[in-house]
């Protein structure tokens, strides 16, 4: 059999299921010896069958090997028949360009049954011209009936993580194709490899973290995206939700990796994974998990699995400083303010002097503890944009009767650095606050009392709809 252009079964495409099977048969062929390529697919056929019991309906509608009409071996034999006549140029077919490798040649239906997310049967519509189905070379059909070996199951869906970055892809297949193999070996295999993850947010950032920590040591790399699609095309109810991990976003998560700043980060997110009757202990890192009356310690290797809202803000481009606000308050939670910094750099797209203003009104609040606190509550308490702005004059005021020889900010400074147009006025309240509040811990500048005070009025303020749904946008 020798009708098939082999480099068609592993070039890039930009079609994530199409990529993701040609990184398979890339892997394959390289763990197999170029062995040919309907030998691989007799061998998947097997795997899908004998050691999944055929559970590809995630994938395919009514394939050969998820059709309930086909038992066992049939499921089998009718599969390698399939891809022989493919191969052979036995099934219909006529000539012109294929929809995803983009090459002139002979091209062959695809639909719900061998294809993922399409048209198919009478759904005429979804198709170019009223084709019978989204018509593809035999190279690009081969590549999506290997797609299962290189996804997970991630709840109730499939996972397909894709990147711009070809190593990330190579290493993310050959992972579950190393899993897939292991559980076939010891006998175990029931489907494609799972993630016993509870949202598809905590799976893209922890195994960002993996990536950046134990593949390429702190490297930080620019450009690199992660999408992960989380999809299912059985029955009537397909569906697919995209997640996407920015470059961006991998920036700033890859440098609050560093040691200088990791602990504090980790401390911070991590309190925010969620279980019902779990609270987590500042201490020692751990949530305890209260079952039947009796509580249990729950370590990072198992709570990471857990919803985490702090990693679903950051995937939605919501924004955080609230919950680090709300953080810092407290007198044993300290926050590196580098880690906000990159924040606001590489995720609000802030201008960095704006920060460094910020720093230097924090430093002027602190210079005299006598009144520090009645300058946070005058600081805290506006809800409205002209009762801030008000707030930092008066400060200004004070800092020229005290005949400062520096002033807190120019006008040119108020003006285009630190509410610049498109700059919402309570981002830089919330820094300003949270900077103050590092300060104070860096200082050891804290008062009794304080503490509650503080962490009653940014709770009060939570609690205002008008006040979050702004802060949220």
């Amino acid at each position: 059999m020798n009708k098939i252009n082999t480099s068609w079964l592993t070039q890039k495409t930009g079609d994530p299921f199409a990529d993701i099977g040609g990184t398979v048969i890339k892997t394959l062929f390289q763990q197999n010896g170029n062995e040919e390529i309907f030998k691989l697919i007799e061998k998947t056929s097997k795997t899908y069958v004998n050691d999944w019991n055929a559970k590809l309906n995630a994938f395919f509608l009514n394939s050969k090997i998820t059709q309930p009409a086909f038992k066992g071996e049939k499921k089998i034999t009718e599969t390698l028949k399939f891809y022989r006549q493919l191969i052979n140029d036995e099934l219909p077919f006529k000539e012109g360009y294929c929809r995803i490798l983009g090459e002139k040649t002979n091209l062959f239906q695809s639909g719900r049954d061998n294809n993922i997310l399409v048209g198919s049967g009478t759904f005429l519509n979804f198709h170019h011209a009223f084709q019978p189905g989204v018509m593809l070379t035999k190279e690009a059909l081969i590549r999506l009936f290997f797609v299962p070996l290189g996804c997970v199951q991630l709840t109730d869906k499939v996972a397909l993580l894709q990147s711009n970055d070809e190593e990330i892809n190579t290493f993310f297949v050959e992972e579950n194709i190393n899993e897939n193999q292991r559980h076939i070996a010891a006998q175990i295999a029931d489907g494609i490899n799972r993630w016993a993850y509870k949202s598809p947010s905590s799976a893209l950032f922890d195994f960002a973290q993996h990536w950046i920590i134990n593949v390429k040591d702190y490297a930080i790399e620019e450009n690199v995206e992660l999408n992960l699609y989380h999809f299912t095309n059985f029955g009537a109810s397909p569906e697919i939700v995209l997640y996407n991990f920015s470059a961006s976003l991998f920036n700033f998560y890859a440098r609050v990796q560093h040691r200088t700043l990791q602990s504090d980060w980790k401390r911070f997110a991590h309190s925010y994974f969620r279980k019902k009757n779990a609270v987590y202990d500042l201490d020692t890192g751990t949530f305890n998990l209260t079952k039947k009356k009796e509580a249990h310690s729950v370590t990072h290797k198992d709570f990471k699995n857990w919803y985490n809202s702090i990693y679903e803000s950051l995937l939605s481009n919501r924004s955080i400083l609230k919950p680090i606000l709300i953080w810092i308050s407290k007198k044993q939670r300290p926050f590196n303010f580098e880690i906000v910094k990159y924040y606001q750099i590489y995720l609000r797209n802030m201008n960095e002097k704006t920060l460094q203003i910020i720093e230097r009104i924090a430093d002027y609040v602190l210079q005299d503890p006598n009144d520090l606190k009645k300058k946070i509550r005058s600081l805290q308490i506006p809800t409205k944009a002209h009762a801030f702005r008000r707030a930092l004059i008066k400060l200004e005021e004070r800092n020229l009767v005290l005949k400062n020889p520096d002033p807190l900010f120019s006008l040119q400074e108020y003006a285009l650095d630190l509410f610049p147009d498109g700059t919402y006025w309570q981002e830089v309240q919330n820094l300003l606050l949270i900077s103050i509040y590092q300060k104070m811990h860096e200082q050891k500048l804290w008062f009794d009392g304080m503490e509650e005070l503080l962490a009653d009025e940014i709770e009060e303020k939570a609690e205002s709809n008008s006040y979050t749904n702004k802060l949220l946008k």
